[in-house]
């Protein structure tokens, strides 16, 4: 995600010669569950629903729901009488099913809706709408300049914390380390009324920030709430250097499991045994996979064949793999997949672990 034209090619230079040997019996299988699309994530409270977000006939994206055989899809945002009806998208449940967490772009700002695409996160705020569209609410009011902006908020299993990846300082494509911008993690405690008419609060918002001036992007909880991970480019010398960390809700106990290339977009298997992000690790054609890893960064394997020319799962050009939401229950997670950079354009897949 927060790429640029400059990234793009440096990413097919540096990664474009390297090269992994396909096996011959996958670790998964994959499909398309949605020729475009872009965030995604299952719904863990056992209606067995997709909420995903994709670009509309508008040039906007909007936030629909499916079951997973791709049936009964429904725009849950469109034309809402609520919402600024901009770019709506990062779709993530509560754990009981009744509410979706949302990153909305301002109705008025200074810049560019392009801005405000999903993954480049400037001009928007963090909302909550009911599963039914019936209730909206603004949650976090994100500050109206180009410095600021808000990627990924996501909330917490027991429904007690809100967490975002917040912006303080705007792209500076001639720093390395600035390309993306300089962001902070925010957590929060998030209250809800009994009354589903009354808006839920947030208190408490503070900041974890382990190295000053640094891009951060966070993807959410631990299945016991005790950890947070992200990416990073804190103590590298670009931010094509990100690597996959966690690190406990008070900000102590940094771990770091990842250790070269490119890597982003970490997320957990609903029971905690393995964490799944996206590497340049051996990408042939130079995007990314996904791979696996146990939560204290041993045993790598690689899921994906993306980007191999010579595997039947190459997808005839570069893509990005990017965050994914595992199934209840189920060993398979639906993901979306970068087809560029540029215009953050995407497709949704299913992926089945077979081991």
């Amino acid at each position: 995600m927060k790429k640029t034209i400059l990234i793009c090619l440096l990413f097919t230079t540096i990664y474009s010669c390297k090269k992994d040997v396909v096996p011959s019996d996958y670790p998964t299988t994959v499909s398309t569950y949605r020729e475009h699309g872009l965030d995604v994530c299952w719904d863990q409270s056992g209606s067995n629903r997709i909420a995903y977000s994709i670009k509309e006939t508008d040039g906007y994206y909007d936030v629909h729901l499916a079951n997973p055989d791709g049936s009964n899809d429904v725009c849950l945002t469109c034309n809402h009488s609520a919402l600024p009806n901009k770019h709506i998208a990062c779709p993530y449940w509560t754990s009981d099913g009744k509410w979706l967490i949302l990153a909305v772009e301002k109705d008025t700002h200074p810049g560019s809706s392009t801005d405000a695409l999903p993954g480049f996160g400037a001009y928007c705020d963090i909302w909550i709408m009911r599963n039914d569209g019936q209730y909206a609410y603004k949650l976090v009011d994100i500050v109206n300049d180009y410095d600021h902006g808000v990627i990924a908020p996501r909330i917490s299993h027991d429904g007690k914390q809100l967490v975002w990846t917040d912006r303080k300082t705007q792209p500076n494509v001639l720093n390395p380390l600035q390309q993306a911008g300089y962001w902070t993690i925010k957590l929060a405690d998030i209250h809800f009324s009994p009354y589903d008419s009354i808006a839920p609060t947030i208190s408490n918002i503070r900041t974890i920030e382990p190295v000053t001036d640094a891009f951060y992007e966070c993807y959410g909880f631990s299945p016991d709430d005790s950890r947070l991970i992200f990416c990073s480019d804190m103590n590298q010398l670009s931010f094509l250097d990100e690597h996959i960390y966690t690190i406990d809700t008070l900000g102590n106990n940094l771990l770091k499991l990842t250790d070269k290339d490119y890597n982003e977009h970490g997320f957990y298997k609903p029971d905690g045994s393995k964490i799944v992000w996206m590497s340049s690790t051996k990408s042939t054609k130079g995007g990314t996979d996904w791979w696996r890893m146990n939560l204290d960064g041993s045993d790598k394997e690689r899921l994906t064949y993306f980007n191999e020319p010579s595997s039947d799962q190459y997808a005839g050009h570069a893509v990005w793999a990017g965050l994914g939401s595992f199934a209840p229950h189920e060993n398979r997670f639906v993901g979306g997949r970068q087809v560029s950079l540029i215009t953050q354009e995407g497709e949704i897949m299913m992926v089945d672990i077979k081991r």
